[in-house]
Parts: structure tokens; C-alpha cells; sequence
């Protein structure tokens, strides 16, 4: 008689202790850091529970949450390649701007110093 109490006793705390894992629990998160955390935890409890169907349906729908970050991700890298192309460009936009200016620059500059040295020639010429 004791052995039938202890026996269902020990059924009914092992029933709290291992509750039934509610697999659909995350579906309705939409943040997917705060997804792949709680698929996560549920993970635990099913390899505490010793589940193999709980746990492969957890870890396929955690492949999912990460296929879904990994689109993300890609996106956002070819977001910043794009920027560094486009910032690429309008640094060589701007270099070759600068070097036609500087170039311009020399040249008025250069001139200008000829033609007050070729007056200067003219003007000792005179003075002979």
C-alpha cells in the first residue's frame, strides 16, 4: 500500500517537474534576437525532458529565425559596399576636380611669372 502512494506521489511531482513543452510558444515574437533567445531556452527544457521530436522541431524553426538574421545581414553588407563604392567614387570625383584646379592654378601662375620676367628683360633691354 505505502509502495502504490510513493509510486503516485513521486508520478504526480514528476509531472510538474517535467510539464509539457509548448513547441508554438515563440511563433508569435516578431524580434528576432528575442525569438532565437526563447527558442532557445524551450530547447533546454526539451533536452531536459529528453524529447528528440520537441528538439527537432525547435532547432528547425531556430534554422529559419537564423536563415532570416543571415538575409539581413546580407542585406545590410551590400547596403555598406554600395556606400563605400558611391563615397569610392566621389573621392576620385573630387581628387581629379582638385587636380585640374591646382593644374589651372600653376599654369595662370607660371604665366603670370613669365610675363613679368619677359617685361623685366624688355625694361633692361631699354635701359642699355
Amino acid at each position: 500500500m505505502k509502495l502504490i502512494i510513493y509510486t503516485s506521489i513521486f508520478l504526480i511531482l514528476s509531472n510538474f517537474a517535467f510539464a509539457d513543452i509548448k513547441v508554438d510558444k515563440c511563433d508569435n515574437i516578431k524580434d528576432d534576437r528575442q525569438k532565437t533567445s526563447c527558442l532557445n531556452k524551450l530547447k533546454l527544457q526539451a533536452i531536459k525532458e529528453n524529447s528528440k521530436k520537441k528538439i527537432n522541431i525547435i532547432e528547425g524553426k531556430l534554422a529559419k529565425t537564423h536563415k532570416k538574421i543571415g538575409k539581413g545581414v546580407k542585406k545590410t553588407e551590400k547596403g555598406i559596399t554600395n556606400v563605400a563604392k558611391k563615397v569610392q567614387n566621389t573621392k576620385k570625383k573630387i581628387d581629379e576636380k582638385g587636380r585640374k584646379i591646382r593644374k589651372n592654378i600653376d599654369e595662370k601662375v607660371s604665366n603670370f611669372f613669365k610675363k613679368r620676367r619677359n617685361k623685366i628683360k624688355e625694361f633692361n633691354k631699354r635701359k642699355k
